[in-house]
């Protein structure tokens, strides 16, 4: 095996150009720097990267305008008021979009006068008025030449009034006879429910010997009528009363205290009231007849 120098004798090989000639310096030599002619290839590398860098850059820029024109132009032309619906088609990322109020009418159409649907008609508000004028009218198709333009709705005349239908008078009851002695209004009759003052005389009919009267105690009669508040004689007979009438009715038997009978009352006696209705509901009568 070969041995090697020591390292004195491999230092005095190096320094001796007889012994070792370094090798020539080449500028494509594959190994960089390895022996000495690394540093102008590393330079021409780094000119060359930076001439690169510069011309992305300007690539780039030249890129970056060209987009910013398409969108201004995009924006100009876009029927959806300046918000573009492709979003970064050409690299500029989604435009969020924003509210545009509606584009108004044209100035032209403007001075046109609509319909009452809210369609233009195509002769301006002028040419109507004149072609309004020569026909001798003053009002067509929802315009008025005394309106300015468009003639608002015509609004109907309100209804007349009209007053409630009256209560009719109730068909007669068997058990019951109603008699006129001084008419009433002929309008306002007692409804079930409702609040009756009343004067009344309560005679038998037998004897004519009065057993009740409200007129001797000087104070009106005040009840619900058609509620069972009073005898059936009652709810039957007074409803055929109107406000104001004074009546007499006689009641059978069997519509007034029956079998029973009531105090000085006797059993199965038929009455007789002479009755006044004074006012329903709190409302008094106001003439009468």
């Amino acid at each position: 095996r070969a041995q090697r120098a020591p390292p004195q004798q491999q230092q005095a090989m190096y320094e001796d150009d007889s012994v070792n000639d370094p090798l020539p310096v080449v500028s494509n030599n594959p190994f960089g720097g390895l022996f000495g002619g690394g540093n102008q290839q590393k330079a021409q590398q780094e000119a060359a990267a930076a001439q690169a860098a510069a011309e992305a850059a300007a690539a780039a820029q030249a890129a970056a305008e060209a987009e910013a024109a398409a969108a201004a132009q995009q924006q100009q032309q876009a029927p959806f008021g300046g918000f573009n619906p492709f979003g970064g088609l050409f690299g500029g990322g989604q435009q969020q979009q924003q509210s545009q109020p509606a584009a108004a009418a044209p100035q032209e159409q403007q001075q046109r006068p609509k319909t009452a649907d809210g369609e233009y008609v195509d002769v301006t508000e002028d040419e109507l008025k004149e072609l309004m004028t020569q026909a001798g009218k003053t009002e067509a198709a929802g315009f008025s030449l005394f309106g300015g333009g468009q003639q608002a709705a015509a609004q109907e005349p309100p209804a007349p009034y009209v007053p409630p239908t009256p209560a009719a008078q109730p068909p007669p009851v068997a058990g019951v006879k109603v008699t006129t002695i001084r008419k009433g209004d002929r309008k306002n009759y007692p409804q079930a429910g409702d609040t009756l003052t009343m004067h009344y005389v309560g005679k038998l009919r037998s004897t004519k010997q009065v057993f009740d009267s409200s007129v001797e105690r000087g104070k009106p009669f005040t009840f619900q009528v058609g509620v069972g508040a009073v005898i059936p004689g009652w709810d039957f007979g007074v409803p055929q009363m109107s406000l104001g009438e004074k009546a007499q009715l006689v009641i059978d038997a069997e519509m007034g205290y029956g079998a029973a009978g009531q105090g000085p009352i006797p059993p199965n006696s038929d009455l007789v009231f002479d009755v006044d209705l004074l006012a329903i509901n709190g409302v008094a009568a106001r003439l009468r007849e």
